[in-house]
């Protein structure tokens, strides 16, 4: 577990600064959008922004697994394809961490010590994950999805998924899209050197 940690951690924490660049970016849009009162508006800018923060998740997994694949192929190995789960999963622990924290307070008496670490939790989750800020916003049946605990797992559920994907299509040197292969005319073969 220590040599993962050690090969991993800077991956864990560019996927979070890339998370918490994101939603700095999120929670600006949300605010503009939402001083406009226009629902459409704010519906399509929190898709744009959760679709940009997925991209770069899936830019840093790929290539990621990509330099595991070439790793394993050279030495005759596993792929360890478990690998991209368990980074999104440490890149993602604060967000679960803070998701339980909301759970906390899930009953609980209003006013009391539980309800504000829970509304602490909501709170710090919700600027955390700015770029879903715009569309926890939105009321479904007269309350603000941001005020309900479930979204705060079900916001986690995206990247973890995204990263676990692009880490197993990176490993076979697989291509979702072709903007992160080089225009070189020595390179091919799924953008793998000849």
């Amino acid at each position: 577990m220590k040599d993962f940690f050690k090969k991993y951690s800077y991956t864990i924490f560019k996927l979070f600064l890339n998370q918490f660049a994101i939603a700095l970016f999120g929670v600006g849009l949300a605010f503009a959008t939402t001083k406009a009162e226009n629902t459409a508006l704010v519906v399509a800018t929190g898709v744009g922004s959760v679709v940009f923060y997925l991209f770069l998740q899936y830019a840093v997994m790929w290539e990621v697994g990509a330099k595991d694949g070439i790793t394993a192929e050279a030495r005759g190995t596993g792929r360890g394809l478990w690998r991209g789960l368990v980074i999104s999963l440490c890149a993602n622990a604060l967000n679960i961490i803070l998701a339980f924290v909301a759970l906390s307070g899930v009953g609980a008496v209003s006013g009391s010590v539980r309800h504000g670490v829970a509304a602490f939790g909501r709170g710090a989750a919700l600027l955390l994950e700015g770029m879903y800020m715009g569309l926890l916003s939105i009321k479904v049946g007269g309350v603000a999805l941001n005020l309900s605990v479930w979204p705060y797992f079900v916001i986690i559920l995206p990247a973890v998924l995204v990263g676990s994907l692009a880490y197993i299509i990176g490993n076979y040197g697989w291509h979702c899209t072709n903007i992160l292969i080089p225009k070189n005319k020595d390179v091919k073969n799924n953008g793998r050197p000849e």
